[in-house]
């Protein structure tokens, strides 16, 4: 069995329980979009689990989507409106995380933080605002640390500072799911 048939049945698996989920808690508006997302962030964190790499054509799109969507269901007629604040968080949120990138480029000489993280940063302001966005990377962060725990724990041996670590992995399924929290 080749890698791309072993990747595909949890890719398919992971679809189909986002479809699941999403129609299972939410109206179909709202399901569909929580499709979509899901569908993007699965994908993206098999790239980056794969190949360490964050596709732009996955990431850009899910940035202007996730601003239409907070135009589409912005019910509470918000002052300024709900997508101003989605922008500004998907603005901060690149930032914020470009300077973490920079700083640990300029501390340790190599990169840490991959312009893809730095996007999918975007996303994550784009789809659930500036409360999401910090709670998305919280989440993230707690999953990679966990991980790191349970293989060191595992294996036996703490990683090294060369260990690469692909943060999507941990970053876009907690994006979609602060967003499915939020839209309960």
């Amino acid at each position: 069995m080749t890698r791309d048939a072993l990747t595909s049945v949890p890719v398919i698996a992971g679809a189909i329980a986002i479809a699941a989920v999403s129609f299972s808690l939410l109206s179909f508006p709202l399901a569909a979009a929580s499709c979509l997302l899901g569908w993007m962030m699965l994908l993206i964190a098999q790239s980056d689990a794969e190949r360490y790499i964050i596709p732009d054509a996955l990431s850009l799109p899910s940035i202007p989507l996730g601003l239409l969507v907070a135009i589409s269901f912005d019910e509470t007629n918000h002052n300024p409106p709900l997508v101003i604040e989605h922008l500004g968080a998907a603005l901060v949120s690149a930032a914020l995380l470009f300077g973490v990138r920079a700083a640990y480029y300029h501390w340790r000489g190599r990169e840490g933080l991959g312009l893809g993280d730095v996007k999918l940063g975007a996303v994550a302001g784009a789809w659930t605002g500036f409360q999401g966005m910090t709670n998305s990377l919280l989440i993230g962060c707690l999953l990679a640390i966990g991980y790191v725990g349970v293989v060191s724990l595992w294996h036996r041996r703490i990683p090294g500072r060369a260990t690469a670590l692909p943060f999507g992995v941990f970053f876009a399924p907690a994006i979609w799911l602060v967003w499915l929290w939020n839209a309960l």
